[in-house]
């Protein structure tokens, strides 16, 4: 009988994201925010015109603390909040553009940490990992 004594693949998710949020923590705070406000701010990039509660579904945090993220960063000129045309009780958050000049800032960093962590991949490599990493979180987040 042979034991595998390889670590557990949740084990190793969690070591990676350890080490990422560390570095990411680094980055973020030499550019006077949270790895929260950053990961808002880059959803938001991404995706602009969403409310706080889908703001904190993309961003991985509870509606409260979306709410005090999106407060944060709308005081610090990062952010705006607009009401939605058809309800104006939603309010809209796009970036600014001392929101965007932040973000680049921050991207240099961020895309020499990537590199880091994709040292030895080759090719499509980096990529075939994170379609591997999405559908995981797809299969374990909760159905419609």
């Amino acid at each position: 009988m042979t034991t595998d004594l390889s670590p557990r693949a949740v084990y190793v998710v969690k070591q990676l994201e350890l080490a990422v949020r560390s570095r990411l923590d680094m980055i973020c705070r030499k550019n006077g925010v949270t790895t929260t406000q950053y990961t808002a701010l880059s959803v938001l990039r991404v995706r602009p015109g969403m409310s706080s509660a889908q703001l904190a579904v993309r961003s991985f945090v509870k509606p409260q603390t979306a709410h005090q993220t999106v407060t944060e960063l709308e005081s610090m000129g990062y952010i705006k909040r607009e009401p939605d045309e058809f309800n104006r009780r939603i309010l809209r958050i796009t970036l600014t553009v001392k929101g965007r000049v932040l973000l680049e800032s921050c991207d240099g960093a961020v895309d020499q940490l990537e590199e880091q962590m994709f040292e030895g991949f080759h090719g499509t490599e980096p990529l075939k990992l994170q379609h591997l990493l999405n559908r995981c979180i797809r299969n374990l987040s909760p159905q419609p």
